[in-house]
């Protein structure tokens, strides 16, 4: 049964949460946020020139870059956040225990340094960045799980944009056109 259950809650490759851990982890996290008063962020990552390397080098390229990049952005979080891949290239965060917004910061910091640096493969040294978005569970409590995530999903989208390799919290006046 154990067995099973990995199965169903984690990522073959990586070994993280998968999407069905990731909604259970954050119905959780939003509601510890909401009893202690405290903020929560969503970020989603997604990994730039990832398509490349695994076009160019090969899937086992691909997949030593998605082990290496998941294990050293799972270190840059703390030990309460929780780290899923979403799916191909994509990961969300779950970041918990957070007096506001700014406590966030220096966690999406780490999180681009960690997506960054180069992996060795064989004989090359294979690099990606990372374009991350955020999305705050905090002063309006009326979010769910699914607007937190298109939040972040729609910032990421404003982080490629400006260029990739960086960060953007998500205003909903961007999108009020």
């Amino acid at each position: 049964m154990i067995n099973n259950l990995c199965i169903l809650t984690y990522d073959a490759l990586t070994h993280l949460p998968n999407r069905l851990m990731l909604s259970d982890r954050l119905c959780q996290a939003m509601m510890h946020a909401l009893r202690r008063e405290q903020w929560l962020g969503v970020v989603f990552i997604d990994l730039d020139r990832f398509k490349f390397i695994n076009d160019t080098y090969g899937h086992d390229a691909g997949d030593q870059v998605l082990i290496a990049v998941s294990t050293r952005m799972r270190q840059a979080l703390r030990d309460g956040d929780t780290l899923a891949r979403n799916g191909g290239d994509e990961f969300v965060a779950v970041l918990v225990d957070l007096a506001d917004a700014s406590d966030a910061l220096p966690l999406l910091d780490r999180l681009l340094v960690a997506a960054a640096e180069p992996i060795e493969f064989g004989s090359f040294f294979l690099q990606v960045s990372a374009s991350i978005g955020i999305s705050f569970y905090g002063d309006e409590q009326s979010k769910t799980t699914e607007t937190l995530m298109r939040e972040a999903d729609m910032a990421m989208y404003q982080a490629k944009l400006a260029g990739k390799n960086q960060y953007r919290i998500f205003d909903p006046c961007d999108y009020s056109h």
